[in-house]
């Protein structure tokens, strides 16, 4: 029994050794043997311990992109330096971009909290005013205009910001002028915006002042084309000169003193301007029946130009240099989009015009009268080389009217001494200062005006040579 006791003990001793002997077996034939094929990870019941196949080691990681983008600037040394140099450029330019944004936005923030400027606008209810009065408060001005009827003016207003005051002035009655002055007097002792709570009234030392007058009651069209020998000079013409050259010369002669006396900003400032629109056709070369147009326009046109040069004059003795801010731009205005300023009736008026006429006037006035309001049709392009030679060929050169936006940006320059113009990242190119230098006391916009002034000049020419 003993015998048989150790036998089964070396027995399960032998048994315990075997997982041992297999797996220093399998490290042997691993480290000498030849190489084996990979085995999927076995796991055998008999629980082999160490013996048991471990599972294939995974595939490498492909290369992160940081190594990538180390390798590729080790390769490309040069273009890194200037993709470097390019993106410190750029990052400079736009945070000088963002700076120069924010300081124009503060600047003018404090601008339009703090502005003192006025820009009075003579006719603020004629076609060519709203768009002018919008822009100019856009701008950072406070505008003054003149309205015939209240409703126009609280229609004005309120279209507006708060920066626009519309006052009651009718241009067929001179007795409204006085009035009309002292109400923008009294408006310019106010506080703007005119919509803001509290009190009304602004101190003393920041009170606005006057810095642009703008008379667009000159361009108000009549209402009656005639020939002069029809027209009655006392019923016809001396309303429509009266509202059209002497109201708004005497607004000029009452608000000359305030130009005068208000802050003079010297060299840092652009001047003080009073401007004069004219329509272009009525004062370059005066069209045969628009004799009442014509003849007031030149009145106006003659009036600025003496009023320019007794301001010029008084600039050379004046030791206040009030008088050397000041400047009197004269505006030859054209066609606009919205219909041109000169025109003639339309032709299905054309009789009923001269139904007041006497028959000696419709029979020597009537041909050339209708011929001259009759409307030219645009002509389709493609007819513009073939239809030449053709019996049916209409020769006339019907005019494209100008966008208002013209008319606006010309006034506007004016009135700001070229200060607006174009820019980049809020830089100015000098380009708006040199248009107004260019410009001068006078100058012409919108369709018709330039081309007008060429033919007045020829015109002219000839008539001197004839002589």
């Amino acid at each position: 029994m003993d015998h048989l006791e150790e036998y089964l003990e070396d027995m399960f001793q032998s048994l315990e050794n075997i997982p041992t002997a297999l797996s220093q077996v399998w490290q042997d034939i691993t480290r000498y043997g030849p190489p084996l094929p990979s085995f999927p990870d076995v796991h055998l019941p008999g629980g082999l311990g160490d013996f048991e196949i471990p599972a294939p080691p995974p595939p490498p990681p492909p290369p992160s992109w940081i190594a990538q983008s180390t390798e590729w600037v080790q390769k490309n040394p040069k273009r890194i330096v200037g993709f470097v140099a390019g993106g410190v450029l750029g990052t400079g330019l736009i945070s000088y971009a963002v700076y120069l944004r924010k300081l124009r936005a503060r600047r003018l923030k404090e601008k339009t909290t703090e502005r003192r400027q006025v820009v009075v606008v003579l006719g603020g209810d004629t076609p060519l005013a709203l768009p002018l009065i919008l822009d100019l408060e856009k701008k950072g001005y406070i505008v003054i205009a003149s309205v015939s009827t209240a409703g126009s003016g609280q229609n004005l207003e309120r279209r507006c910001k708060g920066y626009v005051r519309a006052l009651v002035l009718d241009p067929n009655e001179p007795s409204t002028v006085t009035a009309f002055v002292r109400s923008l007097s009294s408006a310019l002792s106010r506080k703007f915006p005119i919509t803001t709570s509290g009190d009304p009234f602004v101190a003393p030392s920041a009170h606005p002042y006057i810095h642009s007058v703008i008379s667009l009651l000159t361009l108000a069209p009549p209402a009656t084309h005639a020939p002069l020998e029809h027209i009655s000079l006392r019923s016809a013409y001396l309303p429509y000169l009266t509202a059209t050259h002497i109201v708004p010369l005497q607004l000029i002669q009452a608000l000359l003193p305030m130009l005068r006396t208000s802050p003079n900003r010297g060299r840092s400032g652009p001047k003080k301007s009073i401007i004069v629109c004219v329509p272009a056709t009525a004062a370059r070369v005066g069209l045969p029946f628009s004799s009442m147009q014509s003849m007031s326009a030149v009145a106006t046109l003659r009036a600025a130009d003496v009023l320019r040069r007794e301001i010029n004059i008084a600039a050379l003795t004046d030791k206040s240099e009030t008088m050397k801010n000041i400047k009197v731009v004269v505006v030859d205005v054209g066609a606009f989009n919205f219909g041109p300023l000169d025109s003639f009736i339309p032709p299905t008026e054309v009789y009923k015009a001269m139904e007041g006429w006497s028959s000696s006037e419709k029979l020597t006035y009537g041909p050339s009268f209708a011929s001259l309001s009759h409307e030219v049709a645009e002509l389709p392009s493609k007819s513009q080389w073939t239809s030449s030679f053709s019996e049916a060929h209409s020769y006339g050169a019907p005019r494209k009217p100008t966008h208002i936006s013209v008319f606006v940006n010309s006034i506007v320059g004016t009135v700001g001494g070229g200060h607006f113009g174009p820019s980049i990242f809020g830089i100015g190119l000098g380009i708006g200062r040199l248009r107004y230098w260019i410009r001068g006391e006078r100058f012409s916009v919108g369709a018709g005006g330039k081309f007008v002034f060429f033919v007045g000049f020829f015109f002219l020419f000839w008539i001197t040579n004839q002589i």
